[in-house]
């Protein structure tokens, strides 16, 4: 995909839809391309959001909700609907083998939401959806970005509408602007022709979704044991999500990635094999975790790369999420970056298309955001210690900040709980 100008993208096969021209199209509708979209539609601006799924998320990774992600959910109307369906996380802790080494305390952040909110992905999925139907922005499911041109002051996309046997028919769009919110295989980052550059080696995680008796079901914990890290997440009702990180897939049938629909685990035997591998775990990185295991509800194991485009957009076309970045999933901070980014574009987008500010609203933007993940992803360096931070906080501290749920200024506050502070960029451009 050539970064030049746009042309015709008329094919004898492509059935073109007449259709009035949407200013802004979403590729992606996960969270983050939902988020924008609606951001969008709640200024008036005509969007038109695709992805090539059939339908949104059965089962997903993400399913924690930062407070800041919480106050931009409620400028849009949706969180008190979300926090009904919610459960509510005040506390983290991190262990280290039996000891408890540190602790975090949500309710302490000056924060209208001072909580994580933890409810799965396609709940927050569906809601945005029909905040977005109600405004009258259906998703157009199994529909693909097939060609994109840019260039010229221009952009230029085929769209695909894919039905069993593939392609079925298609549409020109030339919208005035194109968000890119469609993953790490991200096509409009490809025809920016961005570098998505690997700030570090993919790591490897075996997740659980189990019923069990277990800790406190309002509080999250991090455990580190040597070189590997773990997180437990309470879901409530005796639900927890444990995310343990290994070196290889022995112990698992086949390996399986990260996709928007997870796979079903079967009855025979491979459930007995994830039992003794949960147990095997645990014993090795969380010895305190003595829980009865009731159900294990399903399992999977999950690669996580940790990569940074290279520009976050230029001209028509803006990337936010897993297309600009990929992270450990620990803190889950790609996905609640991303809505922040979702929101701050599509506001951006909003001045431009609607009170004439300037198109360079936009180069700030890649600025922003690609310093913030920067430092999110370490490049910036690790986090800076006071004089009177604890030991073990010290000693680890590069390996905390990406397993702390916050960003922006809550991630401030909560590191400067641990006595710690993000280092100082003398040199915010790159």
């Amino acid at each position: 995909m050539k970064l030049a100008s746009p042309q015709p993208l008329e094919r004898a096969d492509v059935f073109q839809i007449p259709q009035e021209r949407p200013e802004v199209l979403v590729a992606g509708a996960g969270p983050v391309g939902l988020m924008a979209a609606l951001a969008l539609a709640e200024q008036g601006v005509q969007v038109q959001i695709i992805d090539q799924e059939k339908r949104p998320a059965a089962r997903s990774y993400a399913l924690a909700l930062h407070p800041q992600s919480l106050r931009l959910l409620d400028e849009v109307g949706l969180a008190d609907e979300l926090l009904e369906r919610a459960h509510r996380i005040e506390r983290l802790a991190f262990y280290e083998g039996m000891e408890r080494r540190a602790e975090l305390d949500f309710s302490a952040l000056p924060a209208e939401f001072p909580f994580v909110a933890v409810l799965p992905q396609q709940i927050l999925e569906g809601t945005l959806e029909s905040a977005l139907k109600r405004r009258g922005v259906p998703v157009l499911w199994n529909h693909r970005l097939a060609e994109l041109h840019l260039g010229g002051g221009g952009a230029a996309a085929l769209v695909e509408r894919h039905g069993p046997a593939g392609a079925e028919d298609g549409f020109d769009v030339r919208p005035e602007f194109l968000v890119g919110a469609d993953g790490h295989r991200s096509i409009v980052r490809h025809a920016l022709q961005a570098s998505y550059v690997e700030m570090a080696p993919a790591e490897l995680f075996a997740v659980f979704e189990l019923i069990a008796d277990g800790p406190p079901e309002g509080e999250a914990r991090v455990v580190f044991s040597g070189d590997k890290t773990g997180v437990l997440w309470p879901l409530g009702g005796r639900r927890y999500r444990w995310s343990l990180q290994v070196d290889e897939w022995e112990g698992f049938e086949e390996p399986r990635f990260k996709s928007r629909l997870y796979p079903e685990v079967g009855d025979e035997p491979f459930p007995y094999l994830v039992r003794d591998k949960l147990s095997e775990l645990t014993l090795k990185l969380a010895p305190w975790f003595e829980a009865d295991l009731g159900e294990i509800v399903w399992s999977m194991a999950v690669r996580f790369e940790r990569r940074l485009a290279g520009r976050f957009g230029h001209g028509k076309a803006w990337l936010a999420g897993d297309a600009a970045h990929l992270t450990s999933p620990v803190g889950a901070q790609s996905m609640n970056v991303g809505i922040r980014e979702a929101y701050d574009l599509a506001r951006r987008l909003g001045f431009i298309l609607r009170e004439d500010y300037p198109p360079d609203l936009l180069e700030s933007y890649d600025a922003t955001h690609r310093h913030e993940w920067r430092q999110l992803l370490g490049a910036r360096g690790k986090p800076e210690p006071g004089p009177s931070t604890d030991s073990w906080v010290r000693k680890h501290a590069a390996r905390i900040l990406p397993c702390v749920p916050g960003s922006g200024d809550d991630l401030i506050l909560l590191l400067r709980q641990l006595g710690l502070a993000l280092p100082v960029d003398h040199h915010h451009s790159d």
